[in-house]
């Protein structure tokens, strides 16, 4: 992919607003608008209402594409739709990210701006709109407070009316019914409880960590089809796509795991650690390693009020048992080095390895977090089941569980700044930026459940 010159099929300004670091899919937005023909104005990330507006007034932009990860973000695009209203513009404008939703785009966000505004499923339904919108406005048929005159739809709208009736119904029933704490009864208290092989922290380094071992736990099918955006044809037979990925994508691969090792690409270190804990009612208690009476942290989790009442704080052994049980925790890294070598890839205007690369160093976070986990289940001697094959491992078809912060089970993100403190992941250069996310940007944490009842649910 190499952007194209010659005169612009229109000018497309797209940047992550403030207090937002994240731009993958900004970045992807720009190769695919670059490549059919578009002029595009990529601000980067963390982009003040301001430094939108100037870039607007000054490239005469045809369209405006705010981007962000974070719930807050959200929040952010609804001001500078505000803000455009008071500066006078009225140019559509497109909003993308993970937490956005159509409803919020095209009830809340709509509402607030004057001209038109619209939801951004991904890189190519951008494309699709300014392919309708630049023809339109040559021939008359667009107006920016009215949209389309031509009878082209100019929002595509999904059905949402049962997610947002189920959203207020659970809000609704949050609000009723007092916190319970009573330990689920699906959660079986009477199990073996392990003996680390140490309790604290210990780091591994990339001499620790074997290639072909993280190679063997890469999930394929998310660096493919997710990543790298090679999916099967609707028209394609099974056979003509396996063929294709065997001519085309896997020789790709390989050529990628060489460069990451040959080149030093990627930096892959991880710290993982054992506490002892006991839980109460929705909370599980930390203790300091070295002085079991000393309570060091708290976690606090959300409890299903439906189903099986799940909630983590049951996997572990309680207070009133008297028992002191083991708390796993990991956070891997691939090191500022792939962050770097990404941006320096996609500033080149090497779209193609950019694209390649990042994924790979996403996928390959991924595959070293599963590693460490298959570690930890080693060393508290639960790895005798484990699958002999990745797809069953990719499945979860082992016993315990590894959570995230953030994710419906552990959903307050806060408590990651507790997590990296007691592993003491700044000593890999491991944190939180001013926008709550990891950083290196190729990086995850988890915290693990060894029980056998131990699954991903939603409280």
């Amino acid at each position: 992919m190499e952007k194209e010159a010659g005169q612009s099929k229109g000018v497309f300004l797209i940047a992550t607003v403030k207090g937002d670091v994240h731009d993958i899919g900004k970045n992807l937005v720009d190769i695919i608008l670059t490549n059919n023909g578009y002029k595009v104005i990529n601000l980067g990330i963390k982009q003040p209402v301001d430094n939108i507006i100037d870039a607007y007034l000054e490239h005469k932009a045809d369209c405006i594409a705010m981007s962000g990860l974070l719930v807050k973000s959200t929040a952010f695009m609804k001001e500078n739709l505000a803000v455009f209203n008071e500066k006078g513009i009225t140019v559509p404008v497109i909003l993308g990210g993970a937490a956005l939703t159509p409803k919020f785009v095209h009830d809340d966000c709509q509402k607030t701006y004057k001209g038109k505004v619209i939801y951004g499923k991904d890189a190519f339904s951008d494309l699709h709109f300014m392919d309708k919108l630049m023809p339109a406005k040559q021939n008359s048929e667009w107006d920016d407070l009215k949209g389309f005159l031509n009878g082209e739809m100019d929002l595509e709208i999904e059905t949402i009316e049962e997610s947002a009736t189920e959203t207020v119904t659970t809000a609704t029933t949050d609000e009723e019914l007092p916190e319970d704490t009573e330990r689920s009864s699906s959660i079986d208290s009477n199990i073996p409880r392990p003996t680390p092989p140490f309790w604290g922290t210990k780091i591994l380094q990339p001499s620790d960590i074997p290639w072909q071992d993280l190679f063997w736990h890469l999930d394929l099918q998310a660096l493919i089809a997710g990543q790298w955006q090679f999916r099967k044809p609707r028209e394609q037979s099974r056979e003509e796509y396996d063929q294709f990925l065997a001519d085309k994508v896997y020789p790709i691969l390989e050529i990628w795991k060489r460069r990451i090792v040959a080149e030093n690409l990627l930096h892959p270190q991880a710290v993982y650690g054992y506490f002892p804990c006991q839980s109460e009612g929705n909370s599980l208690y930390l203790y300091d390693p070295e002085a079991t009476n000393d309570r060091i942290a708290e976690f606090k989790f959300p409890r299903q009020r439906s189903l099986r009442r799940y909630c983590i704080a049951d996997f572990f052994a309680s207070k009133e048992s008297g028992q002191v049980d083991v708390f796993p925790m990991q956070a891997v890294t691939m090191g500022e080095v792939a962050t770097e070598f990404a941006k320096t890839l996609f500033e080149a205007n090497n779209y193609t390895d950019y694209l390649y690369f990042h994924g790979m160093a996403v996928s390959m976070a991924e595959a070293l977090a599963e590693w460490v986990h298959a570690r930890i289940r080693r060393e508290l001697g639960f790895s005798g089941a484990d699958p002999d094959n990745i797809r069953d491992i990719l499945a979860q078809r082992y016993q315990g569980s590894r959570y995230s912060f953030g994710y419906p089970a552990c959903p307050n993100i806060h408590d990651q700044y507790k997590l990296l403190e007691l592993l003491g992941c700044d000593r890999l250069n491991l944190h939180m930026d001013e926008s709550e996310q990891l950083y290196p940007e190729q990086s995850t944490t988890a915290i693990i459940a060894y029980h056998p009842a131990a699954k991903y649910f939603s409280a």
